[in-house]
């Protein structure tokens, strides 16, 4: 039975008043609304849909992520132990390490193929989370630390860019947008430092809430969009139909390998830094299965796989606030958000800039809690896999189309994406250095045998 009197917002079965629980969940809603939304606006693009469609393309991208938080956040018991979730307060979302491919799938093949890739890759994702125990030793604070570092560094040109109103914007570069974006930042980075009680765990959303009242001032906030949307509307599963393609199938399931380096990333982030401790071992298979079946249902709806949102995991270890009923309100508002067009048109009226500013702080904690990660355990060894991992992985995808002679397989795992390029190149680099340790072990054992 829940304790009813455990009101505590630092404790996971904690249930705070709403006084304190709708502005910390709202603060984690519009931390991570936007770039939710990012990948089915640019898959909407690339394949031409527009008016209802697109929306529908966006609003099942909120719904889907709120129904895959609450999987996690209220898990039912499945089998042995495991359940539909970590039981974690982390959001799911879309998930940028699968970004890059799946961009590259629909403009060769079509939003039917990644549906069908992504549903085969998802149920291979909850076979991951099962057996999830026997190689965790591979996912090591330097390869969870290189790709949550890798995801920091590799947001940064998202929330400039954002700061400086949007790319695409006829306002890209306006001095306003910088103006605003800065201020923002500014409110948010003092009321973590000075900030008492409430108001130090609700900076982010008091900065964007701020810097939204400035943006209405100069007349920088469109409305059109939420006049003309319906108050309800259901996106429709498998809209675009679904094809199984077997060489895109086999691409994805290696991404969801992949991907589980990013999710014990962001649950590391959210544990050591709101929790005081490490991600145990049923938190994480239990996790990787709910994710995998987040993402089944993600597909249906034509969204890209699901994740932890690293900036939500940040945010509670900014503010040390855990409680999963805060993270329950946030995630309740997303739902209503995707069967609602029209609250969800209201929500993204945020000017690009005020989101920038907000995003700059969050994602600079993403980074910094991937470096905390690799303090852990820093040897000379680790530095050097995660200096090489870091640099190559940001360098390369830093340049546009500089992998356009390789293999379309290999564009197409990496895209753009610093994080699945850096986990390849530190996973790779651990490897070898632990080959060549147990070797040099090996050797000096024997020498000891050979010495009278």
């Amino acid at each position: 039975m829940r304790d009813r009197s455990n009101t505590s917002k630092f404790d996971i079965d904690g249930i705070p008043s709403l006084r304190e629980a709708v502005p910390l969940g709202l603060q984690h809603l519009l931390a991570m609304i936007v770039g939710n939304m990012v990948p089915a606006i640019l898959i909407a693009g690339i394949v031409g849909l527009s008016g209802s469609m697109a929306t529908m393309l966006i609003q099942g991208s909120m719904l889907v992520a709120g129904i895959a938080t609450l999987i996690q956040l209220y898990p039912i018991p499945l089998f042995g132990g495991y359940k539909t979730g970590s039981r974690l307060p982390v959001i799911m979302g879309a998930n940028y390490v699968f970004l890059g491919a799946c961009l590259s799938v629909v403009g060769q093949h079509g939003i039917a193929a990644l549906v069908g890739a992504q549903i085969i890759g998802a149920i291979a994702m909850i076979f991951f989370g099962v057996v999830s125990k026997k190689f965790r030793r591979f996912f090591t604070p330097v390869v969870s630390g290189t790709v949550v570092t890798c995801m920091g560094l590799g947001l940064f040109p998202t929330a400039v860019k954002n700061l400086a109103g949007g790319q695409g914007s006829a306002t890209f570069g306006d001095p306003i947008n910088f103006l605003v974006g800065i201020i923002v930042a500014v409110i948010i980075v003092m009321l973590m430092k000075f900030g008492k009680g409430l108001l130090k765990d609700i900076a982010i959303l008091v900065g964007i809430l701020v810097g939204y009242i400035i943006t209405l001032a100069f007349n920088m906030v469109d409305f059109t969009a939420v006049s003309g949307a319906a108050w309800f509307a259901l996106p429709q599963p498998l809209a675009f139909g679904v094809e199984f393609r077997p060489d895109v199938i086999i691409t994805f399931i290696l991404i969801y390998i992949i991907a589980i380096a990013d999710i014990m990333g962001a649950y590391t982030v959210a544990t050591i830094g709101g929790l005081g401790r490490e991600v145990t071992d049923e938190e994480l298979s239990s996790g990787v299965i709910g994710i995998g079946i987040g993402s089944v249902i993600s597909s249906l709806f034509s969204s890209i796989p699901v994740g932890a949102f690293s900036q939500n995991a940040a945010i509670i270890a900014m503010n040390k606030v855990v409680s999963r009923f805060v993270v329950a309100i946030g995630t309740i508002v997303l739902i209503l958000a995707g069967v609602s067009p029209k609250l969800g048109a209201l929500i993204t009226t945020i000017p690009s800039a005020v989101i920038g500013g907000a995003t700059l702080v969050i994602f600079s904690q993403i980074a910094m809690a991937g470096v905390g990660i690799l303090s852990i355990d820093l040897t000379n060894d680790n530095k050097i896999i995660a200096g090489v991992a870091i640099a190559t992985s940001i360098g390369l995808t830093s340049v546009p189309g500089i992998l356009s002679s390789f293999p379309a397989m290999v564009q197409t795992l990496i895209g753009d994406s610093s994080v699945v390029l850096g986990a390849i190149i530190a996973f790779i680099l651990q490897m070898v250095f632990n080959i060549k340790s147990k070797v040099e072990c090996e050797n000096s054992d024997k020498s000891a045998e050979l010495q009278p």
